[in-house]
C-alpha cells in the first residue's frame, strides 16, 4: 500500500499492516502501541535529520522489521546519509531515557513502561547491526565506500548480512535443544540472509543505474563533484567501471607504456561503449 505524506512517498508491506491488524484483533493493544512508538521515534528521527542536513528524503518503506528510507541520488553525500542512519537508533536510546523519566515522575505506568524501553531498545540495537538493510548495514557499506570501490563494498556489507542471519539461525537451532524457542532469530535470520540476496542481484543493476543518474543530475544541477582515474592501454574496462562512485563523475585518462597520454575518456563514453558492445573490452578498444 502506498500513500504519501509531507511530499514522502510512504510504502506499507502487506505482511506488516497483516501483523499489526492481528496483534490488535489479539488484544495485544499495549504491545502493539510501544512497538508503533518505537517504530515512529525511529524513522521521524531520519526523516528530520536527513532533511536538516538537506537530503531529499523520497520514500519511506514500513516491512515486519522496521522501515527504509530512500535518498534522492543527487542530494545524497556519504556523510549526511551516514548521520541520517545513526539518528533512528540514537533517537532509540534517547526515548529509552525519556521514557525512564516519565515513569519516574508516575506520567507513565512500570508496566506499560518496561514493554516501552524493551521494544525501544530492541529496535534501536537490531538497527545497529551491519547487515542490509538495516541502519548499521547502510553506515557499513558507506564507510567502506570511503575505501573501496562501491561494488566492493556493497557485496562484502552483504556477505556480512549472510554469515549474521546464519548466526542467528544457528542460534535459533540451539535453542530449540535447550527447549527455548527464538521465533524472533529466526525470522531475523530469513529477513536479513533473503534481503542480502536480493542486493546482491540487484548490485550491478543499481550501479548501472546510478551512473545513468549523474547524467541527469550534470544537466540538472549544471555541475557535478569529479575524479580522474588513470589507466593503462590494455586495462580492462570492467575494471575501471568498478571504480567508478555514485556521487562523482569521473574521467578516465589513458596513458601509453611510456606513460604519455594518448586519451581522456568519459564514464559516459564508457558506459555509452559497455551498451553498444559489452563488458568484454579493453581501455585500447574505446580509443
Amino acid at each position: 500500500m502506498d500513500l504519501r505524506i509531507y511530499n514522502i512517498k510512504l510504502s506499507i508491506n502487506f505482511i506488516f499492516i497483516f501483523i499489526i491488524v492481528s496483534a490488535f484483533v489479539a488484544g495485544l493493544y499495549k504491545e502493539i502501541t510501544a512497538v508503533l512508538l518505537a517504530l515512529a521515534v525511529h524513522e521521524m528521527a531520519h526523516i528530520i535529520v536527513g532533511r536538516e542536513l538537506g537530503l531529499d528524503i523520497e520514500e519511506l518503506e514500513l516491512s515486519p522489521f522496521g522501515g527504509r528510507i530512500k535518498v534522492a541520488f543527487d542530494k545524497a553525500a556519504s556523510e549526511e546519509e551516514i548521520l541520517t542512519a545513526l539518528a533512528g537508533p540514537f533517537a532509540n536510546f534517547v526515548s529509552v531515557g525519556l521514557i525512564a523519566f516519565l515513569t519516574k515522575l508516575s506520567f507513565v505506568s512500570s508496566e506499560f513502561s518496561k514493554q516501552l524501553i524493551h521494544y525501544q531498545l530492541m529496535l534501536g540495537f537490531f538497527n545497529i547491526i551491519p547487515a542490509y538493510p538495516l541502519d548499521g548495514g547502510r553506515i557499513f557499506s558507506l564507510w567502506l565506500r570511503r575505501h573501496i570501490s562501491h561494488n566492493s563494498s556493497v557485496r562484502i556489507t552483504a556477505k556480512t548480512s549472510k554469515i549474521l542471519a546464519i548466526f542467528f539461525l544457528i542460534i535459533a537451532v540451539w535453542g530449540i535443544t535447550i527447549g527455548k524457542i527464538f521465533i524472533s532469530l529466526v525470522f531475523a535470520g530469513f529477513f536479513l540472509f533473503y534481503q542480502a540476496i536480493k542486493i546482491e542481484k540487484n548490485v550491478a543493476f543499481d550501479f548501472m543505474k546510478q551512473l545513468v543518474m549523474k547524467k541527469e543530475t550534470v544537466f540538472k544541477k549544471k555541475y557535478i563533484s569529479g575524479d580522474t582515474i588513470i589507466v593503462l592501454e590494455d586495462t580492462p574496462v570492467k575494471d575501471v567501471l568498478y571504480l567508478f562512485s555514485p556521487q562523482k563523475y569521473f574521467i578516465v585518462v589513458v596513458m601509453d607504456k611510456h606513460m604519455k597520454i594518448k586519451k581522456c575518456i568519459t564514464e559516459t563514453e564508457i558506459f555509452d561503449k559497455i551498451i553498444e558492445k559489452g563488458l568484454d573490452l579493453t581501455i585500447e578498444d574505446l580509443i
